[in-house]
């Protein structure tokens, strides 16, 4: 019985690590605030922080980064009203059992632009969900 419970506690450490080294991308509106100070942040800060950007192009001298982050999140819950009670033995409502799904996305676009000098000039950033 003791290799039993140690085999699990092995699986849930290496589990847990794994799911450890998966993190969120940090491309959000207050990353963008924290992180990003137009006139003082180096580009190679911003690539640290975010990560390689989807898109690179040249304009006006300096460079603009664009960072086009989608996640979507699907769910479902179980309708139900009422509860059935004391030695009644009616249990789970008038809908108990009715299903529903849900789904949602997000959007998330940050342009950085860089001036010549590597340095953010600007940034601008843009936050949807539907």
């Amino acid at each position: 019985m003791k290799t039993v419970f140690t085999i699990l506690a092995l699986i849930s450490i290496v589990f847990a690590a794994g799911c450890a080294s998966t993190r969120p991308s940090p491309v959000t509106p207050g990353a963008a605030k924290m992180y990003l100070e137009p006139g003082r942040t180096h580009q190679v800060e911003v690539l640290e922080k975010f990560g390689t950007p989807n898109i690179v192009t040249r304009r006006d001298g300096g460079e603009m980064w664009v960072y086009d982050k989608i996640s979507s999140n699907e769910g479902s819950g179980l309708l139900g009203l009422g509860g059935g009670g004391g030695g009644s033995g009616l249990g789970g409502g008038i809908f108990g059992g009715l299903s529903s799904r849900t789904r949602s996305e997000t959007t998330v676009m940050l342009i950085v632009y860089f001036d010549p000098n590597d340095i953010v000039l600007d940034y601008k950033i843009t936050q949807t969900k539907f």
